[in-house]
């Protein structure tokens, strides 16, 4: 190889590690020199969070953490951390399509009320799998086994300056994979984006939409064509269609025919989700 050849391959690797390690950098940095003037006045820097695990940020402060997160979320999609952080430096002010769908419903206003957080002890955890099949909690866990993740590992919102829009990001969160289970979609980049836009059409937070405007980039060719052939069309119209996810207590559907629940919300599934996935590619972003 040439020395010019071995310069450029060598740029190709340091530059872009170069620069998401700069993002990330210029994003942690601006959490230590910011507050927010929207948090409470009354500790030693001015200010006191709104709820237990808030950051007080301002809107400077949240645009070099949204930077930051969505160059990393890009170099790395299998942290969703990047991806959370994402969402919540981005999420203020587009709260008011989602508060409407849950006020003007009776489940969405108890869930509201309540406050329900996603959590299972090991016993009520096992106990999906003795559920009968074709039972929302018995796919839901089998679901979950077979892709190895967790309902434990969704991050906590941090940057959203307001307690009930918190709450309603970290339900929204918490219920990501309750929508894999409803929508039959594994863990997959081309599924996830999928996923997303369906969440996208539903909540209007931009995370959903600038996921699905710039993931498509990480799949190889034919990924991507699928993505846009059938994914792509099938998430939009099913998520303008079907009845907003966010208003499902999902706690109280385990014992429920997840065919039942998909025909009361007006979910389909895709035909051609099972997607040609490689070892790069399959796993989650979010």
């Amino acid at each position: 190889m040439s020395l010019t050849g071995l310069a450029t391959g060598i740029a190709r690797r340091v530059v872009p590690a170069a620069v998401l390690a700069g993002a990330g950098f210029a994003a942690a940095k601006s959490l230590a020199l910011f507050t927010s003037p929207d948090a409470r006045a009354g500790t030693s820097r001015g200010m006191t969070p709104l709820y237990e695990t808030h950051t007080p940020t301002t809107t400077l402060q949240k645009v070099f953490v949204a930077s930051g997160a969505a160059l990393l979320a890009f170099g790395d999609p299998t942290d969703g951390t990047h991806i959370a952080a994402l969402g919540d430096a981005t999420s203020n002010g587009f709260f008011d399509k989602m508060r409407r769908q849950m006020l003007s419903d009776a489940v969405g206003r108890r869930i509201l009320k309540e406050r329900p957080q996603v959590s299972f002890s090991g016993e009520q955890w096992e106990a999906l799998a003795q559920l009968p099949e074709g039972s929302f909690g018995h796919a839901y866990y089998h679901q979950m086994k077979r892709n190895g993740i967790s309902w434990m590992t969704r991050p906590a919102v941090r940057f959203v300056d307001n307690e009930e829009d918190a709450y309603m990001l970290l339900r929204y969160r918490q219920c990501h994979d309750f929508y894999h289970t409803i929508l039959d979609m594994d863990i997959s980049v081309v599924e996830e984006l999928a996923i997303k836009v369906v969440e996208w059409r539903q909540t209007g937070l931009p995370v959903g939409l600038i996921a699905s405007a710039f993931g498509p980039l990480r799949l190889p060719a034919d990924e991507r064509a699928r993505f846009f052939a059938h994914y792509l069309p099938w998430a939009l119209q099913c998520g303008s269609q079907s009845k907003p996810l966010i208003g499902v207590y999902w706690e109280e559907m385990m014992h429920r025919s997840i065919d039942d629940i998909r025909k009361e919300m007006g979910v389909w599934l895709l035909p051609e989700r099972n997607s040609v996935t490689h070892a790069e590619n399959s796993t989650a972003v979010c």
